[in-house]
């Protein structure tokens, strides 16, 4: 998907918050900007960091930058959780998400399920699919690693799974990584032992895991490549 405005340069001062950042622009003036991550950014929150900010003139003229992209390790990353959906709904629309293609619907999952996406075949004899989608970030080696630490969030969305895997439904867990430079995902065991061993029992049940790169630019972010996941 296409960035809305253009982006503008700017060195990270600090991360004051889950949701707020302080930075340089190039012309030296200091903003404090709207962070749509509240994960951890493990590696990519340093500061001096050289990240993009995208105008958003509709937010609250105090907050009218959006953090978007970090550069770390000769490599952007996108930062932004809520074109998550949107960039699933661009890679389903255009084949290259072929893994969720066919159906003839595809809406949002409701609230209580914890989950992102319902989508319903053309045929009432085949199941619905259920998806929820999680972010990737930290990188070692060649490798990223899910999940970076506890997150009560994720055992919500491992029950809103369990719970239409029970129903005869599909159940897909997608991990999305906003960067290109990685080979594959491994669960960290030492970040939450107790989630990978729930996560590896669901998918033993029938869960599946499917793990995307994504090509980035200051105009753009795309689903683009297909990772291999290892427990």
């Amino acid at each position: 998907m296409n960035f809305i405005s253009p982006l503008y340069k700017a060195a990270l001062i600090s991360r004051t918050a889950n949701v707020l950042a302080d930075a340089c622009l190039e012309n030296g003036q200091i903003v404090t900007a709207y962070c749509p991550n509240d994960t951890r950014l493990k590696g990519l929150d340093a500061p001096q960091s050289e990240i993009w900010l995208a105008f958003d003139g509709a937010r609250d003229k105090r907050l009218c930058y959006r953090w978007e992209l970090v550069r770390t390790g000769g490599a952007l990353v996108g930062i932004d959780l809520d074109i998550h959906t949107a960039l699933v709904l661009e890679a389903v629309n255009n084949g290259v998400l072929y893994e969720l293609s066919g159906y003839a619907d595809v809406q949002p999952a409701a609230d209580d399920t914890a989950l992102d996406l319902r989508m319903i075949p053309a045929d009432s004899r085949y199941p619905e699919c259920f998806a929820a989608i999680a972010p990737v970030y930290v990188k070692i080696g060649v490798d990223l690693l899910y999940p970076d630490a506890v997150y009560i969030a994720n055992r919500h969305v491992l029950n809103g799974l369990e719970a239409v895997l029970e129903r005869g439904c599909r159940a897909v867990l997608l991990l999305i990584a906003q960067r290109i430079d990685c080979l594959g995902v491994r669960a960290d065991w030492i970040a939450d032992g107790d989630y990978v061993a729930a996560l590896k029992n669901l998918c033993d049940k029938g869960l599946e895991i499917i793990c995307c790169g994504c090509t980035v630019s200051e105009h753009e972010v795309r689903i683009a490549a297909r990772l291999p996941f290892s427990f």
